[in-house]
């Protein structure tokens, strides 16, 4: 049956198995939402730059249709132009002519009738061809008069089919400048779709492929703690077996003296351990002996002089505990393995409450504080697997310490 640290230290494996599990579960639904919506944006983006796409199709054959109205329309301008330029010329031909005709009325006098004329002669045959000559000039002044003013109303009517087409050149010229801004406008709007597109596509690759890496590292951190795990748990339990025998071949000696010894704990004999007290020091296997008030001894003292330094014996975190009547200063050392170590009757803390601490660092000095006897200062030391009871600590301090 396994022991209650055991225990702790298998559910704490169970634990952080579900932990791990459940982070990636949620990592990968995590990234399936994420890559859901960028799919469903870049498809909306697509979309989007199909209807750019048509739109500037239809701006360009508007664009087109423009530039051909706009040639036609200026052709059309020149040859009213013309048309024009040519009437005002007969225009003004018939304006002098009728001017010359009105001088010349003027200055013979307006009898101009035919018959008087006539009447007018001695000799008939020569009134009468003045009487003709006088009736064609009279006609001719009236065709005249008829042309002038027919040529006043073409003048009029193609000036204003002059002004009409250049107001409807210049209204198509806007349109055309409209067509050209709206066309720019699609242009750079597809060009921003097509670079968000490219550039967003790009990134949720590189987003993912980094996901993928930092799943696989986490994946391999969780693998290698619990191998770590593992290797721990069985090198306790050989530890455990080895105390045991020990425990065995030294009953009869415990019995007979009379004294009742807790089963001692296995050694440690792994690296990265570090002394709890510097030199000089002396300590001696003491776990169980008898102690006041009836109480067994739960650890080893290490001896030495006063603030001389204490040290982490590993890696952990340094936890300042309440002064007590009995353990004066003391602290525990919340070791990263689970580990929990009991440092008593310090004279001193030389680091701050739970300050991260590294075996070898000193974390107080030597001393007597407490119920400690004065003059044979020591650090009364604990070692509790797991943050559980307390085992025999000689042989890790022995492995420890030399």
């Amino acid at each position: 049956m396994l022991s209650r640290p055991h225990l702790l230290r298998v559910r704490r494996l169970v634990v952080l198995a579900l932990a791990a599990l459940l982070a990636i579960e949620l990592s990968g639904v995590a990234e399936a939402r994420d890559l859901g919506r960028i799919q469903r944006d870049l498809a909306d983006a697509r979309e989007r730059r199909e209807q750019v796409e048509e739109d500037i199709a239809a701006a360009t054959r508007a664009y087109e249709e423009l530039v051909g109205r706009i040639a036609r329309l200026e052709a059309e301008g020149e040859e009213l132009e013309q048309e024009v330029t040519t009437l005002r010329m007969e225009l003004g031909e018939l304006d002098e002519l009728v001017t010359d005709r009105l001088r010349a009325v003027f200055k013979h006098g307006s009898n101009l009738d035919p018959l008087s004329v006539f009447l007018a002669s001695d000799d008939p045959s020569a009134a009468l061809s003045r009487a003709e000559t006088v009736q064609r000039a009279v006609v001719s002044d009236r065709a005249r008069t008829e042309d002038l003013v027919a040529a006043r109303t073409r003048l009029g009517a193609a000036e204003d089919r002059l002004t009409a087409q250049r107001e409807e050149v210049e209204q198509a010229r806007e349109e055309q400048q409209r067509v050209t801004e709206g066309l720019e406008a699609s242009f750079a709007e597809l060009g921003e779709l097509v670079g968000d597109l490219e550039s967003e596509e790009q990134a949720e690759k590189e987003r993912l492929e980094r996901e993928r890496l930092e799943r696989e590292r986490r994946e391999r951190e969780r693998r290698e703690r619990e191998r770590q795990e593992r290797e721990r748990q069985e090198r306790r339990e050989r530890e455990q077996a080895t105390a045991s025998r020990t425990a065995t071949s030294t009953s009869s000696s415990s019995s007979s003296s009379g004294t009742s010894r807790p089963t001692s704990a296995p050694a440690r004999t792994s690296g990265g351990m570090a002394c709890p007290l510097d030199q000089p020091r002396s300590f001696i296997d003491s776990w169980g002996h008898a102690r006041s008030g009836g109480r067994a001894h739960r650890g080893t003292d290490l001896m030495g002089p006063r603030g001389i330094p204490v040290r982490a014996i590993t890696n952990g975190v340094w936890s300042i505990q309440r002064p007590g009547r009995s353990a004066g200063l003391w602290a525990i050392l919340r070791a990263d393995n689970g580990d929990h170590f009991w440092y008593l009757h310090l004279d001193s803390h030389t680091v701050s409450n739970g300050a991260r601490v590294t075996a070898g660092q000193q974390v107080g000095t030597n001393g007597s504080t407490g119920n400690a006897t004065a003059g044979a200062e020591h650090v009364h030391f604990e070692w509790h697997p797991g943050g559980g009871r307390a085992v025999n600590p000689y042989p890790l301090l022995r492995s420890a310490c030399g």
